[in-house]
């Protein structure tokens, strides 16, 4: 098909950046963990959020969300909404428990704040 008949390519409404830890955490994932979550990525890049069961807001005064990858493994990727159309991938664990480790909230928050000192948040 000529150029000039293609379709044009839809815009991203965000732009998702990885965080140096997450990309540590994620290196000795399985592939088709990866995979998953390269897919709820690249959902949340087109669509600018994501629904549960796929995403879902982190309860407290910050705005965390988590990723949600469940059919392949019980992993959270928490994200948070920064300026310029981008969101950063913050903190990654695999999930054992029902409730969120206060460990793990904490990690994030920590990284919020850094990221809210920079002025990108």
């Amino acid at each position: 098909m000529p150029a000039s008949n293609m379709p044009p390519i839809p815009k991203k409404k965000k732009h998702f950046e990885l965080m140096n830890p997450v990309r540590v955490f994620l290196r000795d994932l399985p592939g088709d963990v990866k995979q998953e979550l390269n897919s709820l990525i690249w959902m949340l890049e087109e669509n600018g959020f994501l629904e549960y069961p796929y995403g879902e807001k982190i309860g407290g005064d910050d705005d965390l969300f988590a990723i949600r990858v469940i059919q392949t493994g019980n992993i959270r990727v928490f994200y948070v909404y920064g300026r310029y159309d981008i969101v950063y991938g913050i903190h990654g664990y695999v999930k054992k428990t029902e409730k969120i480790p206060k460990k793990e909230l904490k990690q994030a928050r920590t990284v919020l704040k850094l990221l809210i000192e920079r002025g990108l948040i």
